[in-house]
């Protein structure tokens, strides 16, 4: 099997790196950003008085890291052209061209390029919008996709619960139809960001059984739907 890299990649890589180096790590060593990477990063990043959530200057810091990567044409890198990124017919923009990036900016280690912790890269990843991609209607699209890119749309993943985990296949949230819509019973964990969330992607089981892969139905909810509940922020 060969894994070498192909030119075009690995031109990209020496790019990519070419941008960290002069415009991302200078950036974190400035203000004495380095606190939220070092020994020192839980206290920095949480604030520990507001619930356990992220201190507004972290995440301040992240919103201005995914913009300098945005206008350097890294950040919406797997995105269809579209939407502003690379994927193509040919290789470029890839999940294989993907799992080469990503791994390459993990091994630079934890840093302002690059911390999985959170999601965070300067090369996105985009699940939710892969999802409403392939599978919303030409409104969520609108709604969801161009909203989420303008930054005007935040979603967290409603999948983990409390007693099940990886395996999407068993959940006890139930999904039940009345009139013009859906009542949704469950609870959920592990939504990262739902401090900030305009909508949760939630998953119910609206057929089938424990176990079944048919019969899960993913739905989006507003954070201002009734019956909305977060119990506790986690960090």
């Amino acid at each position: 099997m060969d894994f070498t890299v192909p030119p075009a990649l690995q031109t990209y890589l020496t790019n990519l790196d070419a941008f960290i180096a002069n415009t991302i790590t200078p950036l974190q060593n400035r203000d004495d950003n380095n606190r939220f990477f070092d020994h020192r990063r839980e206290h920095s990043r949480t604030d520990w008085d507001n619930q356990g959530l992220p201190r507004p200057e972290w995440e301040a810091l992240l919103h201005t890291v995914t913009r300098l990567a945005d206008e350097a044409g890294f950040w919406r890198f797997s995105l269809p052209r579209a939407y502003g990124g690379s994927n193509d017919s040919s290789a470029k923009g890839s999940n294989l061209w993907m799992a080469v990036i990503r791994e390459h900016l993990a091994a630079k280690g934890l840093g302002l390029s690059n911390d999985l912790q959170n999601e965070h890269s300067v090369v996105g990843n985009f699940p939710d919008v892969v999802m409403v991609l392939h599978f919303g209607t030409e409104r969520q699209k609108e709604e969801l996709i161009h909203g989420r890119l303008k930054g005007k749309v935040r979603i967290c993943f409603g999948l983990t619960e409390p007693e099940h985990g990886s395996d999407a296949t068993f959940m006890d949230s139930m999904a039940v139809k009345e009139r013009d819509g859906w009542r949704i019973r469950g609870r959920k964990m592990w939504q990262t960001g739902a401090h900030r969330a305009t909508h949760f992607f939630v998953f119910a089981r609206t057929g089938g059984k424990g176990g079944d892969a048919d019969g899960i139905t993913c739905f989006v909810v507003p954070a201002e739907t009734e019956g909305v509940k977060v119990e506790s922020y986690e960090w």
